[in-house]
């Protein structure tokens, strides 16, 4: 008998595009004789070079409708999700059915807007308004521009209690990074119990000899060796 498709949906995190930079393009590679989907939450414009990021209810709609259009393409597929960062986060939020597994890497345990503000805050050209249109200048200059709807919905989020509940419907993996210097501290205190947790040493984006290391616990972990 045929085995069934086996497919693996990519969530990036914020800001940046489809390819993660990089990371998602890096694991699919890796990943031969698997069909990956990859998509963007942000809206970009190549020749104003800027990205505009969609509120966390837009992303999660955008989510489900990928999700929805693979499904009704390839049934009986196998289908899997990795998850970077925010990616896993907008994940969790729209709690999708019928996933074998889930795997999040560098997940945030919260969405404080402390550090993210005053990171941003500290570059010239950029301009953060909560209540209106903010503009973040970003080291390889291009300008992220965010809605005040991101903002509103963001403060409210609480991942670990999303986590949770997410997995109670799929196996949810945790792949963390322990030296993450993007993330406003990672706290798993709360976190169901059922799910796994694997800590690796690299930064956020699993740079360097990291990346490998993380592209073979996932390869493990989705039973791929």
């Amino acid at each position: 008998m045929k085995p069934n498709k086996h497919i693996i949906i990519f969530s990036h995190g914020f800001g940046v595009g489809k390819d993660d930079r990089g990371l998602f393009t890096d694991i699919a590679a890796d990943l031969p004789g698997i069909e990956t989907v990859m998509f963007d939450y942000n809206e970009i414009n190549e020749v104003d070079n800027t990205m505009t990021v969609c509120s966390f209810t837009k992303q999660v709609d955008i989510f489900n409708d990928v999700l929805h259009r693979t499904k009704e393409s390839n049934p009986g597929a196998r289908i899997d999700v990795i998850c970077h960062s925010q990616g896993s986060v907008v994940v969790a939020m729209a709690d999708p059915v019928g996933i074998d597994k889930i795997i999040l890497t560098a997940p945030p345990t919260n969405l404080n807007l402390a550090k993210i503000v005053s990171h941003f805050r500290s570059r010239p050209d950029s301009k953060i308004d909560m209540d209106g249109i903010s503009r973040l200048a970003r080291a390889d200059g291009s300008v992220t521009i965010i809605p005040a709807e991101y903002w509103k919905e963001r403060k409210d989020i609480r991942p670990i209690e999303l986590y949770n509940s997410l997995s109670k419907r799929t196996e949810l993996i945790i792949i963390n990074a322990n030296q993450d210097h993007i993330l406003d501290g990672v706290d798993f205190d709360g976190l169901d119990k059922t799910i796994k947790v694997v800590d690796i040493d690299g930064d956020h984006n699993f740079k360097g000899e990291s990346r490998k290391i993380l592209i073979d616990y996932i390869k493990k972990m989705l039973v791929l060796v």
